[in-house]
């Protein structure tokens, strides 16, 4: 679905969730390839919301600043795998961050829940 994240008119058309979903794998995919060895979520986080925005969302910037740490965990779990322990990259902590953005839903955004193994 990242190939649609250009074209506004096949965003508009996709359900929330999918809107979702798609958004969550494009910045897991920005994140992976911002080029520095620091910075990669700040930057990631200012192009995502400049992006957002473009689409018409109202953005809550207080969330990022709040969620900075649970943010960058849940970058770091969408592009983490290690096969020996099976642990598989897992976007579910991405969706659920933007679920609260866009949605406005209530997900608990706690850092624990972030842990390799201790879910």
């Amino acid at each position: 679905m990242i190939f649609q994240m250009k074209d506004k008119k096949i965003i508009k058309k996709l359900s929330a969730s999918d809107k979702i979903i798609s958004i969550s794998n494009f910045t897991s995919c920005i994140w992976q390839v911002h080029p520095f060895m620091e910075g990669n979520t700040r930057t990631t986080a200012v192009f995502i919301i400049k992006y957002l925005k473009d689409l018409s969302y109202n953005i809550n910037y207080s969330l990022f600043k709040d969620n900075s740490k649970y943010f960058r965990n849940a970058l770091v779990r969408s592009n983490y795998s290690n096969d020996k322990l099976n642990i598989k990259e897992d976007n579910s902590y991405l969706i659920s961050f933007y679920e609260n953005l866009l949605l406005v839903k209530n997900n608990n955004l706690k850092l624990e829940k972030l842990s390799v193994g201790g879910n």
